[in-house]
């Protein structure tokens, strides 16, 4: 038989799951802007350097 008290717990684990999915998300957002600041940034810098 089932056991109904596990529900809760199973429900609450995946409310956990999917917040730290969407903060993992949110975190790899962020580098990826990052790197692309930097890339564009490097790419100034380069470009600079060739004058």
């Amino acid at each position: 038989m089932l056991d109904f008290s596990k529900f809760g717990d199973m429900a609450k684990i995946a409310q956990e799951a999917r917040q730290l999915q969407e903060r993992q998300e949110h975190m790899q957002k962020e580098q990826l802007d990052l790197l692309k600041k930097m890339s564009g940034q490097l790419d100034t810098v380069i470009a600079l350097l060739k004058e």
